[in-house]
């Protein structure tokens, strides 16, 4: 009977270990996965600049020119040539989004890009009351903008003509210990912030020019 017993209890121990390592079997390949999703990096997140949410703003105008006398300089830090939100691009965006022609009209509107530079510069917090020195990395954007508008059919630079002048200056700061999607994040913030400030201050230039009847400001 011992023997009987002792088998019976080998059976069972050993049916309920080939169990254990089935489950095991099952239960592992799904943790290796949840561990190796956890320790994955996160995406790079992605950011659109848009005015398509804002109703179009009808000008008393028949075409629309944008130019730009905009060169970066080289010796500088320039960010605004390797990013796709910048400056210059919030002016395509704002003319492609907001502005509708008005039909049969010889007028024309021309805005041309002076300055769309965004420098990154690096400064360093001296230490104090025990804290380490930290490092702060700060954007600065720069957007202007010479409006002209020409009431009659005629060439650029020649008769009639109502100028003004937009600029733009702001920065935003990174301090202690960023990430890149950190420095991503507050890139995007500042050049939103600037096309928040630059529909704002387009619309009083259209209001003067007279060529809306109604600013939203």
């Amino acid at each position: 009977r011992m023997f009987r017993s002792h088998n019976i209890f080998a059976s069972l121990f050993l049916e309920s270990l080939s169990k254990y390592m089935t489950r095991a079997l099952i239960i592992c390949p799904f943790i290796l996965v949840l561990i190796s999703c956890a320790s994955a990096p996160p995406a790079p997140p992605s950011y659109e600049l848009t005015y398509q949410h804002l109703p179009r703003l009808q000008i008393a105008a028949g075409s629309i020119v944008l130019k730009s006398a905009y060169q970066p300089d080289e010796a500088e830090n320039h960010i605004d040539t390797k990013k796709p939100q910048n400056p210059t691009m919030v002016v395509k965006q704002w003319v492609n989004d907001r502005l509708e022609i008005q039909s049969g009209s010889s007028a024309k509107l021309v805005l041309t890009v002076i300055d769309g530079r965004v420098i990154r510069t690096e400064e360093t917090n001296q230490s104090t009351f025990g804290f380490l020195a930290s490092k702060k990395q700060i954007f600065s954007a720069n957007l202007v903008v010479d409006v002209t508008f020409y009431p009659f059919e005629q060439k650029i630079n020649q008769g009639l003509r109502s100028d003004l002048h937009v600029k733009i200056v702001s920065d935003k700061a990174v301090s202690g210990a960023y990430s890149l999607n950190m420095l991503d994040e507050a890139y995007f913030m500042l050049i939103s912030d600037l096309a928040v400030e630059f529909d704002k201050q387009m619309q009083g230039v259209l209001k003067k020019l007279k060529i809306i009847e109604k600013a939203e400001l």
